[in-house]
Order: C-alpha cells, then sequence, then structure tokens
C-alpha cells in the first residue's frame, strides 16, 4: 500500500455545526445545545476564529459548504453571510459551490428564506422527519405536519437550487403499514431531493433508552425492510433515484457534500463536535461548548482526537462508503488510489457477498444489489 496519503486534487468540502436547537429531539444522536439565543453570538465568534486560524491542512479550493446542527436555521441571514465571508477568506470557492443550510420548519418563514438565499445558501435542507402530528409530538419536534408542507413550498418558492426533505421511518407512534402514503405525500410537495432514514437505535439517546426498557415499541426487522422498499418504489415512481442507500434526488440535485464523505475526498470540519478527513487523517472537536469556547478564546486548536494515516483502515472505510453509493466502488480506480490489488485482498468477500446476493460485479465495478443494500453491514463486517 501507499505510505503516503492518497491525493488527487478534489476540491475540499465545508461542514460547519451549528449546535443550538429550541428543543433536543428523542432520538437525536448529534452534538446540540439548547442554551438561549445570547449565547450564539460567541458561539459564531468562535467558530470564525476556528475556520481562519486551523486545519491548515487542508485544500484551499472547494466546491460545498455545510451548515449542520443542531438547528442552523436558528441563525439569522446576516450571521450566515458572515460565517461565510469568513470561509471565502480562507478558501478559494469553486463557483457553482453548493451551500447546504439545514432547517427545521417551525424556524423557517419568506422572508428568512430570502435572506439565506442573498446570503449565498444554494441548497435547503428542511428536516420534515414524519407527517404525523402525533409522531412529531412524541419525539420532541416544534412543529407538526402544515407547518412541514409550508416550509418546504416556501423553500421552493423562494429559488434555491435544491430543496431536500428529510424523513425518518420507525419513529414511535408511526403506522408503517402506510409508510408509502406518507413518502408520496413527501413527494407530492414536489422537493429536489428526498432523504429517508431508517430509525437508528444503537445510539445513546433518551428514544434508544426507552425502546431497550420496553417503554417504547420498535418496528422489527421485517417491517423496516418493507418500509425501505416501498420508500425506494414510491419514490422511483415519482422521479426520485436513488443514489446513496438513504438519498433519492432528481437529476442534478444529488448532494455534493454528502457524496464527498461516500467517495473517500477530503473536507473540513468547523465547530463543536465538528469531523474532518484530510491527508489521510481523520479528527474531531470536543463535544463540550465550554471547552470548545475557551479553547478558541485562548487561541487553542479545539481538536478532541486525531486518527493519523492508516492505510489498511482508510482503503476498508473507502470500499464500505464508496457501497453505499448506488453506482458502487471503480475496484481498479481504488485500488491504484491505495496500491493494492482489491481483488486478491478481499478475495473471499467478494465471493461470499455474490454467493449471498449482497453485491455485484460488473467489470471493475462492484454494487451493492437491493437485498445487499437491506443486509449491507453483512458485507461491511468482513470487509473491516
Amino acid at each position: 500500500m501507499h505510505e503516503a496519503p492518497p491525493t488527487d486534487g478534489a476540491p475540499a468540502g465545508i461542514y460547519l455545526h451549528f449546535p443550538f436547537c429550541t428543543e433536543r429531539c428523542t432520538y437525536c444522536d448529534f452534538v446540540t445545545a439548547t442554551g438561549p439565543a445570547d449565547a450564539v453570538a460567541p458561539y459564531l465568534t468562535a467558530l470564525e476564529t476556528e475556520i481562519g486560524s486551523f486545519q491548515r491542512e487542508l485544500p484551499t479550493l472547494a466546491d460545498s459548504v455545510y451548515f449542520g446542527g443542531g438547528t442552523p436555521s436558528r441563525m439569522t441571514p446576516l450571521q450566515v453571510s458572515g460565517v461565510l465571508g469568513v470561509v471565502r477568506s480562507r478558501f478559494r470557492l469553486l463557483p457553482e459551490t453548493e451551500v447546504t443550510l439545514e432547517a427545521n420548519p417551525e424556524s423557517l418563514s419568506p422572508e428568512s428564506l430570502a435572506g439565506y438565499r442573498e446570503a449565498g445558501v444554494t441548497r435547503m435542507s428542511v428536516g420534515v422527519q414524519s407527517l404525523d402530528d402525533d409522531v412529531l409530538r412524541r419525539v420532541g419536534r416544534a412543529h407538526d405536519s402544515v407547518r412541514a408542507r409550508r416550509a418546504v413550498r416556501e423553500a421552493k418558492s423562494a429559488g434555491f437550487r435544491s430543496v431536500n426533505l428529510d424523513l425518518i421511518a420507525g419513529l414511535p407512534g408511526e403506522d408503517l403499514s402506510g409508510w408509502r402514503d406518507t413518502v408520496e405525500q413527501a413527494a407530492a410537495l414536489l422537493p429536489d431531493h428526498v432523504s429517508v432514514y431508517l430509525l437508528e437505535t444503537d445510539k445513546e439517546t433518551p428514544l434508544s433508552r426507552s425502546i431497550r426498557a420496553g417503554r417504547a415499541p420498535l418496528a422489527d426487522e421485517d417491517a423496516f425492510a418493507g418500509v425501505y422498499e416501498a420508500t425506494v418504489l414510491a419514490l422511483e415512481a415519482a422521479g426520485y433515484a436513488l443514489y446513496e442507500i438513504s438519498n433519492f434526488a432528481r437529476p442534478g440535485h444529488e448532494s455534493r457534500h454528502n457524496l464527498k464523505y461516500w467517495s473517500d475526498a477530503p473536507y473540513g470540519g468547523f465547530g463543536l463536535g465538528a469531523h474532518a478527513y484530510f491527508a489521510g487523517a481523520r479528527r474531531a472537536n470536543t463535544r463540550s461548548l465550554p471547552r470548545y469556547l475557551a479553547a478558541l478564546a485562548e487561541g487553542r486548536d479545539p481538536l478532541e482526537w486525531n486518527d493519523p494515516w492508516d492505510p489498511r483502515r482508510r482503503l476498508a472505510e473507502a470500499l464500505i462508503l464508496g457501497l453505499r453509493v448506488a453506482r458502487g466502488v471503480d475496484l481498479d480506480r481504488l485500488g491504484l488510489r491505495y496500491g493494492v490489488d482489491l481483488d486478491s485482498l478481499y478475495a473471499q468477500a467478494w465471493e461470499r457477498g455474490c454467493e449471498a446476493g449482497l453485491v455485484e460485479r460488473s467489470g471493475p465495478s462492484l454494487r451493492l444489489t437491493p437485498r445487499g443494500r437491506l443486509r449491507s453491514n453483512e458485507l461491511f463486517a468482513d470487509l473491516i
């Protein structure tokens, strides 16, 4: 394998974390805080300091910026514009750079959407999660289905290049027998992109603890398999192509930023708990807000951990993440990048995967089958 991290001149993605939320949802495992509005300004000062001063090994060329959270739509358009100004002073953004802002429906209005658009946001991602009001109340969402639908329509009318809608299948109280109808209702709002995630229960969240204690029901594997198949059928019928296990898009509206995670491309991560990957190393910032603010006030990197270049582990990660994408992995290209013959190294894994109907080969291309997308963890365990 190569002794140095593989580089191909790919532009970086820039992830910016905004942790503040009005309420913490019961299923959420992201780094969030429910502090008052006056906590935002000091945080943004620290974030801008970090962007300007740290992770100097990152490529200077970038073509995606992603505001994630938390609830980035709690930022004002002026605050978004200010952070983007610092990003532009540090990085050379390509003309067609994708700038995504995650938003909760209750924090959007036609005025704020117009402001975000003027600030430079090109892609709005609306966290709908469910169209069932009872389900939304159970998991602590601050919006109802009416407000969710209105937010998507208003985002579409605001003129963003792309609008994404997020759903989560399997939340407590969700009637999964009618899940296809839910997906069809979401598609009827005409977003450009739809993300559908199956509820994860292996994280340390209030909802996961309730499920483990038997206080909240969880659908079984067969039900989730049916939900996934119904999702694919409904969205593909509505013109959304599956391009990654959980993501569907109209042509030309795939998430450029998220594709970096799945294609072994470099990205910086700034803000509380943010992760980054560049020069072959992975790193993550502290998840403690006081420690983050103190580090930046003192001119220190808010680093929590750093995982240095390990070619064998990075190769396994590249394969696992790459197989999440519908087009799969070009084994010849990836092998050349890492200086290894993937057919020799993983011959048994490919054989077991093909025999189990989890993957299919076409020349150098290896991709998951529909069955493999449902049981991908079995193959991924082989690769690890």
